[in-house]
């Protein structure tokens, strides 16, 4: 693999392939993410390098566009994924910590509302809306219409 093809990767599985956003939105998360690493760098670091990241920059690594990819370049991009998976985790933890707490309540309550007949799945926050809407048969229809 290519440093370019190390790059285009790094970029493509941190910020375009597995967040759902379009590409230039993407990217624009990719060049804030590496331009805050970037500030955090010492003045001498910064220094001994060609240039700083840009927008154009980010753009030309992701359309295959630059000549040549240097070090310090996958390096921050490596820095930048891993952060980003750190965030990840973070946010993966506290939908699964509202998940969590949002069954020990159905259950302590012994809600069958907000539950399926078949497999008593709760429809929550975070899940898909699965189970029956106003339009079913099951449900009162009685009032309510035309109002």
């Amino acid at each position: 693999m290519s440093d370019l093809d190390t790059a285009v990767y790094l970029i493509d599985e941190t910020f375009v392939g597995l967040s759902g956003r379009d590409v230039k939105e993407a990217l624009g998360a990719a060049f804030t993410a590496l331009e805050r690493h970037e500030s955090k760098l010492p003045p001498s670091v910064l220094q001994s390098r060609n240039r700083r990241w840009t927008e154009r920059r980010v753009r030309a690594l992701w359309n295959r566009e630059a000549r040549r990819v240097d070090h310090y370049e996958i390096q921050d991009l490596t820095a930048v994924a891993v952060e980003e998976a750190r965030l990840e985790r973070q946010r993966l933890k506290a939908r699964q910590g509202r998940i969590d707490a949002l069954l020990a309540a159905a259950e302590t309550r012994g809600d069958s509302e907000d539950s399926d007949a078949e497999g008593g799945r709760l429809r929550g926050m975070d899940l898909p809306r699965v189970g029956f809407t106003d339009a079913d048969d099951r449900s009162d229809q009685s009032q309510g219409w035309g109002m």
